[in-house]
């Protein structure tokens, strides 16, 4: 069988997925050398990589494919290793972590820090976490989380979508209404939104019917679990695979010939208790070119 061009096996390949090349490089040795070329890893890491803290990663990756693994394996500290970055492991899109640590929280709020491994229901994927600190908040007046990222981080013509990663410790009160809100954008094109952090999303009912929203009840009593109506104004979380909770605060684009300013993210309430913020999650909704 007459074998085909390298080429053209490249841009095959490269139109995949990371998983698809992986499984194509057991097809035969043609397809081994091509599926595990740089040429074709470098269709599915980030065109521009951040600059990373000192000792993230080697010197000389081995290969694209390694540094394409190295990647989607653990995150990697950004300098100051106040943010991680990390690919997903299937697509390789990116995602940014903006640590508690580096969110802006005035300190009269009432806040206070504590190791991972003292939070509430710590798993061990909490203490492998690069980010060993939470922002917990007790008895808040108002609550006021900001972060910043500098918009040259991020990859061009992208757009990005931003959660926020927390959990409710045991006993926790003024999270029913109002409901919280989130900005994410740069200036003059921020993007508001409500969002409704003491409940969760239950897809179980399937996708032809709409989502159910849940609200949980505290120790203390107050709303009840069962279901409400959908209000498609107001934004619930999900849980992750970790048992930490998610909630869309928003996204935004970041253009391809603008890589200056900063894209600023909020979220704001009224008094508050029983708050436990891991991170802000920033993830490229990356799509496979056609």
């Amino acid at each position: 069988m007459e074998r085909l061009p390298e080429e053209l096996l490249v841009h095959v390949v490269s139109l995949t997925s990371p998983p698809d090349a992986c499984r194509a490089a057991a097809v035969s040795r043609a397809f081994r050398a091509t599926a595990d070329s740089d040429a074709v890893w470098s269709f599915f890491l980030p065109r521009n990589l951040p600059r990373f803290a000192k000792g993230e990663l080697p010197c000389k990756p081995t290969s694209k494919k390694g540094l394409f693994r190295r990647l989607s394996d653990h995150p990697a500290l950004l300098p100051h290793k106040l943010v991680s970055m990390q690919l997903d492991r299937a697509t390789g899109a990116e995602r940014f972590t903006i640590s508690a640590t580096a969110l802006q929280i005035p300190r009269c709020n009432g806040l206070h820090r504590a190791r991972a491994c003292s939070l509430p229901n710590c798993s061990k994927e909490d203490k492998s976490r690069f980010f060993s600190e939470a922002a917990q908040f007790c008895r808040v007046n108002e609550l006021d989380i900001r972060a910043k990222i500098q918009r040259k981080m991020l990859s061009q013509n992208t757009t990005y979508a931003v959660y926020l990663v927390f959990k409710l410790a045991y006993v926790y009160s003024g999270f029913d209404f109002p409901h919280e809100v989130a900005s994410v954008g740069f200036a003059g094109r921020e993007s508001t939104r409500q969002v409704c952090v003491q409940g969760y999303v239950d897809d179980v009912d399937g996708a032809d019917s709409p989502p159910r929203k849940h609200i949980f009840q505290g120790c203390t009593g107050g709303l009840s679990r069962d279901a409400i109506p959908s209000r498609e104004e107001v934004h619930f979380p999900r849980e992750k695979a970790d048992g930490w909770m998610e909630v869309e605060l928003g996204e935004f684009h970041n253009e391809e010939d603008d890589d200056g300013g900063e894209v600023s993210i909020s979220f704001m309430g009224e008094s508050k208790s029983g708050l436990i913020v891991l991170g802000i999650e920033l993830r490229s909704k990356q799509q496979k070119p056609t």
